[in-house]
């Protein structure tokens, strides 16, 4: 006959030093809720009880049992329900092949999610059934993963295996913890199946699948990166000004930073109204709209690395427009742009690579949180942010303001697939509860807050006036509540900016910045015998391939950011196709995609090297 006094005794013993060695953050929430019954201070709403052969959850306040009495009839249809089909329960967090196999049986399943752990009986009968290597465990309810301790030993279920957990977590924890799972074994990630119990809701699903569609390597392929990452380089070699970005101040004047959302075009007669009492900081994308209101910039920003947005320029009637206004420009910016302007008006900085020593490096996702955080490093006290609403027109659903270029229609229908940049999702509004967004402004969304979050001083003051989302941190202003003060010679204002900037502002390396160069040459050129190495390996199983991905993942060490984050976009973008085509098909022969990988990362270094040689 079954203890099953014994059995939960043993589960929960075992868990508690489980969790406590090995995931010490949730051992704590664990505590926590234990002080919290103990001390009265939370009220048990569950009972975890023993009915018919298995555990069934009695809810205290209706009175009902989650299972009806029945649990093993309900965990017997969960565990069946799941099954090796890659068109059923399954999120595709890479790209697409593009030739889709013909068989939908996957060979085996490695990643697997759980959301909602209820008796969590079934996640042990799933694992049993489907074996998967890695496990992302969600439950919302402190309360019921507690319970879980009793009828689940996960210090067994994490036996040759990784779990991750994300419990009672709100949306930004959850993202980390979403984040952890899929860079664990990230090759396997192109199906990854999942388990919704029938009690969970559908918020941590979507707030996943939006997680998948705005992951940093789905922005720009690894070949893109590659060739925006050597341009600084040879705008050096060019001799264009570097700022120091973090060396400069700003005078002390409000400034408005002016993005091309859809809240700009409602703005645009007070901003033309009040110029004169703002240093103007507007975006590249919004010079053909300023231009047509007259609206002259204090300083203008560029980030785009590709020739396209030229047409930012050539949209407008005259150049004479930003004669004499200091050029932002990020580093990767194309030549055939830079040869528009006057070279004594541009000052490049660095996005992504260091080739300047201290002069200020930083990444984000888009040229509005890029003009954001400039705004703040160059300590501007006082800034308000028009036009940048990360959120479609909340009644066109247009994704930027009438005139702008690249303006798309949003894309209202609900989809298993979402577009990163015109399926619609939904975040906290700036004015209202919430505001309809796309999978792209989303990430620019947690940029802002992130940035806000690490470089916002005491002194600064930050107000948010679009009719868009809501940033942490960000006050919410109404554009016609914006105290007006007094008025500045503007002409006098982008002297003293270009003044400034040139005394701030090199256009050659230094020694000590030379032998950095030198410094990522040897470490490029160790890297290339590394996988020269790596070539000669015989590889005769998915195993062992699984195997030399994780040896050379493990060999970027971070001794170059720039080659290891761009091997890492390489490998993350290929290698959940490759191991998904070995998955499906079967396939025996592993050395053929073994080696057409290792060769590929050899191009990308000794591309890199010439680059860096000149």
């Amino acid at each position: 006959m079954v203890d099953i006094n014994q059995i939960i005794t043993t589960n929960f013993q075992n868990n508690i030093q489980y969790f406590e060695k090995r995931h010490p953050l949730l051992f704590q929430k664990l505590s926590a809720y234990e002080n919290a019954v103990e001390n009265a201070h939370y009220q048990e709403q569950y009972a975890l009880l023993f009915e018919n052969g298995d555990f069934d959850l009695y809810n205290k306040k209706t009175q009902n049992y989650l299972y009806k009495k029945e649990p093993q009839k309900f965990v017997s249809a969960l565990t069946q329900s799941s099954n090796f089909s890659r068109n059923d329960a399954v999120f595709i967090a890479a790209k697409e092949l593009e030739k889709e196999p013909k068989n939908h049986e996957m060979a085996s399943i490695e990643k697997f999610i759980f959301f909602g752990v209820a008796n969590a009986t079934h996640i042990e009968k799933i694992t049993e059934k489907l074996s998967p290597k890695v496990i992302f465990i969600v439950e919302d309810d402190l309360e019921l993963f507690y319970l879980s301790l009793m009828s689940l030993d996960y210090a067994k279920l994490a036996k040759n295996r990784e779990l991750y957990f994300s419990i009672f977590e709100d949306e930004k924890e959850f993202k980390r913890s979403a984040t952890l799972f899929l860079e664990a074994a990230f090759f396997h990630n192109h199906y990854i199946k999942f388990l919704q119990h029938p009690s969970f809701s559908e918020e941590k699903l979507k707030l996943f699948h939006t997680h998948i569609a705005t992951q940093s390597h789905f922005l720009f392929s690894y070949n893109s990166i590659l060739e925006q990452y050597l341009k600084p380089l040879k705008r050096i070699e060019d001799g264009f000004f570097f700022l120091n970005i973090i060396n400069t101040s700003l005078p002390k004047i409000p400034l408005l930073l002016i993005a091309p959302g859809p809240s700009l075009t409602k703005q645009l007669a007070w901003i033309k109204r009040h110029q004169k009492s703002f240093l103007l900081l507007a975006l590249s994308a919004t010079l053909p709209i300023l231009e047509k209101h007259n609206i002259k910039p204090d300083i203008i920003t560029h980030m785009d690395g590709f020739s396209r947005s030229k047409k930012h320029f050539d949209a407008l009637a005259s150049l004479s427009f930003v004669e004499n206004t200091p050029l932002l420009f990020s580093a990767r910016t194309p030549i055939e742009i830079l040869k528009m302007f006057h070279k004594k008006d541009i000052f490049l900085f660095e996005n992504g690579t260091s080739f300047k020593d201290n002069f200020g490096n930083f990444s984000t996702f888009c040229a509005g949180s890029a003009s954001y955080l400039l705004s703040l490093v160059l300590h501007a006290e006082e800034i308000y942010l028009l036009g940048l609403d990360l959120a479609v027109d909340q009644e066109s659903f247009q994704t930027h303001a009438d005139s702008y270029v690249y303006n798309l229609q949003a894309d209202k229908k609900e989809s298993q697939t979402l577009s990163f940049r015109d399926s619609l999702i939904q975040t906290k509004g700036n004015f209202q509860k919430s505001v309809a967004t796309t999978p792209n402004f989303a990430l620019s969304i947690s940029a802002i807050d992130e940035i806000t979050q690490g470089l916002k001083s005491e002194t600064q003051q930050l107000f948010n006036c679009n009719n868009g989302a809501a940033f942490e941190d960000i006050a919410a202003k109404e554009i016609e509540d914006i105290e007006i003060k007094k008025e500045y010679d503007k002409e006098e204002l982008r002297a003293t900016l270009l003044t400034l900037f040139r005394e701030k502002s090199e256009d050659s390396l230094s020694k000590k910045e030379r032998e950095n160069l030198h410094k990522q040459r040897e470490y490029a050129t160790k890297v290339d015998s590394f996988l020269e190495q790596i070539l000669q390996e015989e590889i005769d199983s998915k195993m062992a391939l699984e195997r030399v991905v994780t040896t050379i993942i493990t060999e970027l060490n971070n001794e170059n950011e720039t080659l290891d984050l761009i091997m890492q976009t390489y490998l993350k973008t290929e290698t959940p196709q490759l191991f998904d085509l070995i998955n499906i098909e079967k396939e025996k022969e592993i050395k053929a995609p073994f080696e057409k990988l290792v060769r590929n990362l050899l191009t990308i270094t000794r591309t890199y090297i010439k680059g860096l040689n000149g």
